[in-house]
């Protein structure tokens, strides 16, 4: 089993910028299909500032650390709609975080992923079908957390398959949420880029995961 300490998690948080930063063009033409078409770009600027935040952090950071700086990184960067909802999700995660060494089972993503999710619904004020990041967030969370007990790797991977598809779907929903949300009917048959981008980054935790050597 992977271990998932500090450090790892540091590496881990600039590949998922990495990775985010890989689909800017995407995510912007998804966006721009029924809003400003800038969500690429936001989300690449916070996470351009999450890589540097994770090189200004000292020798072994505690995983809460790493988290943390992350949140800071969007808080200082990213002011549009999607900047704060990154800044609590982060800040959210190091909470849940606090004193823990290492993050390498089921159960302590489960509550990581659960702690982000809940600072997200809080802040945006979001419901589930209102085609928004917690369309593919609740259902990938809901798949771990079935998976509890079992190896990490395959399940983060099943977690994230889920939110890929979950994401897909919200091609159905009717935006209820953000600039989307005035052409109603009409955004029904696109798929939202903040539902897709969150996709994307649980898709970058597994991978790396699977990559990291004990």
């Amino acid at each position: 089993m992977p271990t998932m300490n500090g450090d790892a998690v540091r590496l881990l948080l600039e590949q998922v910028a990495i990775d985010v930063e890989s689909n800017k063009d995407y995510l912007c033409d998804l966006d721009g299909e029924v809003g400003d078409g800038d969500h690429g770009v936001s989300m690449t600027i916070g996470m351009r500032a999450v890589r540097r935040a994770m090189d200004d952090l000292p020798a072994d950071p505690s995983v809460a650390e790493a988290f943390q700086a992350a949140s800071d990184a969007y808080a200082i960067e990213v002011g549009a709609t999607i900047g704060p909802l990154y800044e609590v999700a982060f800040e959210s995660a190091a909470s849940a975080t606090a004193g823990k060494a290492e993050v390498s089972t089921v159960t302590d993503w489960v509550e990581i992923y659960r702690a982000m999710f809940d600072a997200v619904q809080r802040l945006g004020g979001a419901e589930l079908g209102d085609k928004t990041m917690l369309d593919s967030f609740h259902p990938a969370i809901e798949k771990l957390a079935s998976l509890e007990g079992q190896e990490l790797v395959p399940s983060l991977q099943q977690a994230a398959n889920t939110a890929r598809a979950a994401a897909e779907a919200t091609k159905d929903l009717k935006p209820m949420k953000g600039r989307a949300s005035r052409l109603a009917d009409r955004a029904v048959g696109h798929q939202d880029a903040g539902a897709t981008s969150l996709a994307i980054i649980l898709e970058s935790v597994a991978a790396f995961a699977a990559n990291l050597r004990d």
